[in-house]
């Protein structure tokens, strides 16, 4: 009963209690005229969609408002990021879960790639407007857009970073979503790469959104090199730059300042030689060196 009951407040909160089920009401305006001039501030004090409804509305499971949980099969689903954007005229929020293999993995064939994955989830808002009030439309979901992580978690959001987004030039939309990983006493800063597609244009086998991949921008292993007595210590930082290609998806060049490991035992200063240029690679649906 206690799911059911919450299950039916979440749906008076995200559907504004009406009959009309196409649409997700933020903010009750308690049945006032709303100025010309304060619609334009309601449109960008729009709250995003909670963690919690965004995972039932991709899984269609009640978590009781938790942000990770366990659902049929022993997989356990949880929220992993949220990202507001602007697209052709369209304003857009994204909030990306995922999903552990559990018993019953979920992927293309039943199967993840490598079982250390989590399967990532998407649901797909837009900000519409409708007798004189500022709503989310229902979303788009996908429970299954590519997979990443390890040890059966997902990548962590490197919260001191912002993420970046690149419209290209036929409708679509990269995102960099900072991440950060910590083996063998090295911690890599990293970008995960999403592609959204609204219209279709591309022919990938990924929906609105996919995952393409990953790429490091920043190293440091001063927890393993022990003053350099066990190893040389090297640290860098780098900033991610999207490089148009006509029409095309960006290049993506990452540039690094700070040290590297030049020969064994040896450390170096990176210059502008060591930029990294990354492209979309098609075949494998992701971006590579």
């Amino acid at each position: 009963m206690k799911h059911v009951l919450h299950f039916f407040l979440v749906a008076i909160a995200l559907l504004g209690g009406g009959c009309d089920t196409q649409t997700a009401r933020v903010a009750d305006t308690a049945n006032q005229e709303v100025p010309p001039e304060k619609k334009e501030e309601d449109m960008s004090e729009l709250k995003p969609p909670s963690a919690d409804s965004v995972l039932y509305f991709i899984y269609q499971r009640d978590g009781d408002g938790a942000v990770s949980y366990r659902v049929d099969g022993g997989a356990t689903v949880s929220y992993w990021y949220g990202h507001a954007f602007d697209l052709n005229g369209k304003h857009y929020f994204a909030g990306f879960g995922s999903k552990s293999e559990g018993e019953g993995p979920e992927g293309e064939n039943g199967m993840m790639d490598d079982p250390e994955h989590v399967a990532i989830s998407q649901a797909t808002f837009t900000r519409v407007e409708k007798d004189g009030k500022v709503e989310w439309s229902k979303p788009d979901t996908d429970g299954y857009v590519g997979e990443f992580g390890r040890l059966g978690r997902a990548d962590e959001v490197d919260t001191s970073r912002k993420a970046q987004g690149y419209a290209t030039a036929d409708g679509r939309y990269v995102l960099a979503v900072p991440t950060r990983d910590f083996m063998n006493g090295e911690e890599v800063q990293s970008f995960a790469l999403f592609l959204f597609d609204p219209d279709n244009v591309d022919k990938l086998r990924f929906r609105q959104w996919g995952y393409v991949g990953s790429v490091p921008v920043s190293r440091e292993n001063s927890a393993a090199c022990d003053d350099s007595q066990v190893m040389p210590c090297v640290a860098s930082t780098g900033s991610l730059t999207f490089e148009p290609a006509g029409e095309g998806l960006p290049r993506l060049k990452v540039s690094s300042k700070g040290t590297t490991i030049a020969s064994p035992g040896k450390v170096r200063e990176m210059t502008a030689a060591d930029a990294v240029t990354y492209t979309f690679d098609e075949a494998s649906e992701h971006y590579r060196q």
